[in-house]
Order: structure tokens, then C-alpha cells, then sequence
């Protein structure tokens, strides 16, 4: 497993496990993506509401041998839980059944709305910042970082952040590149990872099927020639730009063929065919989500 080293000093697996949306019925596809599929990184979050389900997953993977410091478990802090991070943290902890998690993450930069929905609740970054570093600092992760943050509110963290974000993730496939902004990142040493690296096929965007990447001309091109699929294309793709990938499947098959992606060698033509795909086309947009969009001011 090819890893990325963290500022905190910790080795993180490139590739990791998606698990948005998966419930109980799909424990036994982490399980043995973990114990048959090679996987070590698991990407979870509180509000999947499914920290339980993977807690059980992770038992069920020790008992098949493969030891608890083998696995990167990340899982993430929802905006209504700024007030006090440690304890949502705990009780992450408690949900997973785990003494630590190896990485934890702000889910959304922006702060629960007022009742009438005009306004964000004042809670300063900085503060939340504050209870992240207080998990660290308390054994109760072993790096933190962000998710869905910008260039503006990164500048800023790095002007008062005792322990820098170790990992920014963000929606990032062929037709939402972000190069500037992942560049950006790395120049600062906050690894990326790619939520969507498929860009979610599932969720169709303005009815067009051709801003699905698994039927992108090129890149099926691209994959003929390689004897693989459009999906091992463009996770390959992410991968040669050292952005961790966790692409989600709740089919055993399918997690497997993945993780093939990393045997994938694309040669420079191929990427630049790929960078040529950019569309900016955004799958994940909280500007259309109740409470995102209508409060007007984060302090």
C-alpha cells in the first residue's frame, strides 16, 4: 500500500474506503475489502450515522488477524458539534469502539445556521481550531485536518493554528480538478483527498450523461488501452497526483477492482488528455442545501 507521510508525522494509505451511505447491510463489504481486498483506510464520518456499523467492521477485521494499528480510521465533525469537539470526538470514539482515531476531520467550514435560518451561529474558526488541537493533545486522535475548506480560511488557520490540518479533503475528479487549489495544499503540506473521485455517477447533474466519467469518451479510451476500467482510470489519475483517493462501492467486486488502480502507470499524454476534462462541474454544493444557503454571516 502506497502511503503519504502527514505533517503530524504519521503515514496515511492513498487509498482508503468511502463509506457515505452505507449501513448495516454492508458491513461484511468492509470487512472483507479490509481482509480479501488489501484495503487499510477507512473514511467514515458522524453524520453517515453509520460509526457504529464500521465499529463493528473494524472488531470483526481484528478478529480475522489484521491488528488495529494496521488501519487508518478517519471520521469527522459535523457543524453542530463546533461548540465542543472533544466531546463529539468521545463520542465518535465510543460509536466506533475505538481508543483513537488516526485522523479527524471539520466536515464543512461553515457553522450551524440561527433559528430563522438568516444567519450562522457565532462560533469563530479559531475556537473550533482550538478543540481540535484539545483532541490531539488529549490521545484521542493522532492528526487532525479539514474538509470542504478554501484557500481564504486556510491562509487564515495557518496564522494561528498551533498544530497545522494535515489533510484537506475535497470533491475532486476529472471534471472538478481543483489544480491550483490542490497544488496549493501541498505547497503547505496538507495532503488532499478526493471525496466523489468518480464524481458520483449515481447523482446525475443537469441530466447530461456525458458529465458521468465512466462513459467519458477519453477516458474509456484511455482505459482500453490499459486493459482496465474508466473507474481504475481515473482513480489512477488522482493517485499520480499524490491526492488520496477513498471512492465508495458497496459491492465487494467492485472495491476490489478499485484498488487495482494502484498497479495503474499512466503515462504523461494520458494525463494531460485527462486535465483536458476539467469542467468545473461540482457534484457536492452546499449553496443549494437548507442552511447553507440562506444564512448570511460566518464570524
Amino acid at each position: 500500500m502506497k502511503t503519504v507521510k502527514l505533517s503530524s508525522g504519521y503515514e496515511m494509505p492513498i487509498f482508503g474506503l468511502g463509506v457515505f451511505n452505507l449501513n448495516d447491510g454492508d458491513k461484511e463489504v468492509v470487512v472483507r475489502s479490509v481482509t480479501e481486498g488489501g484495503y487499510r483506510h477507512i473514511d467514515t464520518a458522524k453524520v453517515y450515522e453509520n460509526e457504529e456499523t464500521i465499529g463493528q467492521a473494524i472488531k470483526e477485521i481484528g478478529e480475522a488477524g489484521i491488528k488495529r494499528e494496521e488501519l487508518f480510521i478517519t471520521t469527522k465533525l459535523w457543524r453542530s458539534d463546533f461548540a465542543d469537539p472533544v466531546s463529539a470526538c468521545k463520542e465518535s470514539l465510543k460509536k466506533l469502539d475505538l481508543e483513537y482515531v488516526d485522523l479527524y476531520l471539520i466536515h464543512w467550514p461553515t457553522p450551524p445556521s440561527t433559528e430563522d435560518k438568516k444567519s450562522f451561529q457565532k462560533i469563530p474558526m479559531h475556537k473550533i481550531w482550538e478543540g481540535m488541537e484539545k483532541c490531539v493533545e488529549e490521545g484521542l486522535v493522532r492528526s487532525i485536518g479539514i474538509s470542504n475548506f478554501n484557500t481564504q480560511i486556510i491562509c487564515d488557520m495557518l496564522t494561528y493554528a498551533k498544530i497545522q490540518p494535515a489533510v484537506n479533503q475535497i470533491e475532486c475528479h476529472p471534471y472538478l480538478q481543483q489544480t491550483d487549489f490542490v497544488e496549493f495544499c501541498q505547497r503547505h503540506n496538507i495532503h488532499v483527498t478526493a471525496y466523489s473521485p468518480l464524481s458520483s455517477p449515481g447523482r446525475p447533474v443537469g441530466g447530461n450523461e456525458l458529465k458521468n466519467i465512466l462513459v467519458d469518451p477519453e477516458i474509456n479510451e484511455i482505459a482500453d488501452k490499459h486493459g482496465k476500467t474508466p473507474a481504475q482510470i481515473a482513480l489512477a489519475w488522482n493517485i499520480q497526483r499524490n491526492v488520496i483517493v477513498i471512492p465508495k462501492t458497496t459491492k465487494l467486486e467492485r472495491a476490489k477492482e478499485n484498488f487495482e488502480a494502484l498497479e495503474i502507470d499512466l503515462t504523461k499524454e494520458e494525463i494531460e488528455k485527462i486535465s483536458k476534462l476539467d469542467a468545473g462541474i461540482r457534484i457536492f454544493d452546499p449553496k443549494n442545501w437548507e442552511g447553507f444557503s440562506k444564512a448570511t454571516v460566518f464570524e
